[in-house]
């Protein structure tokens, strides 16, 4: 079963800002100045930790939404915490077990109204 870990912590959310960019190698901003992110965690051990990994990510970006908030999905989660930095925050945040990182979705109100939607694409459905 995936984990979630909500750091609202403005000095471990730059932390984690910083190792995010740090796997890209730059200095930017990957999580675009927002207050919150969770982390989502799942035990290797399990067949489909990747799979559950990814629904808890998408069911939080949906359920985001539906409240009004902005929310953004951020990659590097894997790397992050396979770094000794990301080994000692997990130590620090009492995760034991063989946890991988499988991303992070950032929460904040929006600066502005969302963008209109990008059109459907072409045979995207195969109707059978």
């Amino acid at each position: 079963m995936p984990l979630i870990v909500a750091v609202q912590d403005p000095a471990t959310v730059r932390q984690l800002s910083h190792m995010n960019a740090q796997v890209i190698g730059n200095d930017s901003d990957p999580y675009y100045g927002a207050p919150t992110v969770l982390v989502i965690l799942a035990e290797r051990s399990r067949r489909t930790y990747l799979l559950d990994g990814a629904a808890v990510m998408t069911t939080l970006v949906n359920a985001a939404h539906a409240v009004g908030l902005g929310s953004c999905w951020i990659h590097r989660a894997k790397e992050m915490f396979e770094s000794e930095e990301g080994k000692a925050l997990l130590q620090k945040w009492g995760i034991e077990g063989d946890y991988e990182g499988i991303g992070q979705v950032i929460l904040g109100y929006p600066a502005g109204p969302a963008p209109e939607p990008a059109p459907r694409k072409e045979n995207y459905v195969i109707r059978v």
